[in-house]
Parts: structure tokens; C-alpha cells; sequence
């Protein structure tokens, strides 16, 4: 019997990317993003959600990726990361896939145009590979830290 992972299926500049379902607290609709002076470029902003202020970073820009114009699909992906709450802008969700995990291979080297630490791996689905990331990976100490700040 084969052990299955749930991943949130997401587009990033059309690409295909999973992010692991018990990682994420919930998905919301673009929302206004208040600029925050001085801080590190690859935080957009905060966003109050039921009265927590949550930094907001485009995942986009954070992993290398060209970033597109925000539309009506763009969304916010929140995420727990080391107790704190972040908001991940990603250009659309698509789906929620149960993925069998022996068909998730690690990731070549020079895979994909993302730095190879953010990726758990890629899953080869009948509809075409899904990159797999790894939100614990993507900001590094010195950017948890300047996170944690807000």
C-alpha cells in the first residue's frame, strides 16, 4: 500500500509548483497590501487578518521567478513558519492533489530556474510534473529573523 501526501497545486509565471497542505493555514483573495518603509525587499508589505498583521512576500520574486501584474486570480497563501504566520503571493491555486509519494523524485540539479534548497522534490502526474517546495527552506535565518520583526 502506497503513502500519499497532499499538496496545494499553485501556478508561479505558468509554472507548476505543490506546496505540502499541512504547511498552509489558508488561501485568501488579493488583498490590499500597506507597504512597510525600510524593510527588506523581498517583504511586499503586511496585511491585517483578523487582527494580526502578517508580512507578505511575493513568492515569485523571492525564489527568482519573472513576477506577472496581480489579476483576480493572484492569491495569498499563509503559512506557519517557525511559529510565525507568513502570507506567500502566488499568481494562482489550482487544486489540492494526493499524490503518491514514491513518485516524487528529487529534483536535478539544474531542473528548474529555482535554487534546488527550496525544492522537496518533483512529482511526475499523469498531467505533467509538479515542482515540490519546501516553505522551511525558502527564507533563510537572517530573513526568518527580519520576519519575525513584524
Amino acid at each position: 500500500m502506497s503513502d500519499y501526501k497532499q499538496y496545494v497545486n499553485l501556478l508561479l509565471n505558468n509554472e507548476k509548483y505543490g506546496i505540502d497542505i499541512m504547511d498552509i493555514e489558508e488561501i485568501l483573495r488579493m488583498l490590499e497590501i500597506t507597504k512597510v518603509p525600510k524593510a527588506p525587499d523581498f517583504v511586499e508589505g503586511i496585511i491585517n487578518i483578523r487582527g494580526k498583521v502578517i508580512p507578505i512576500v511575493d513568492l515569485r520574486k523571492k525564489i527568482g521567478i519573472t513576477a506577472n501584474e496581480y489579476t483576480n486570480s493572484t492569491r495569498i497563501i499563509v503559512v506557519g513558519l517557525k511559529g510565525k504566520k507568513v502570507g506567500l503571493i502566488v499568481d494562482q491555486v489550482e487544486e489540492v492533489l494526493r499524490v503518491e509519494t514514491n513518485i516524487i523524485d528529487k529534483a536535478p540539479a539544474a531542473s528548474t530556474s529555482v535554487d534546488n534548497t527550496y525544492i522537496k522534490g518533483v512529482a511526475r502526474l499523469k498531467s505533467g510534473m509538479v515542482i515540490i517546495l519546501d516553505v522551511h527552506e525558502i527564507f533563510g535565518k537572517s530573513e526568518a529573523n527580519a520576519l519575525s520583526m513584524f
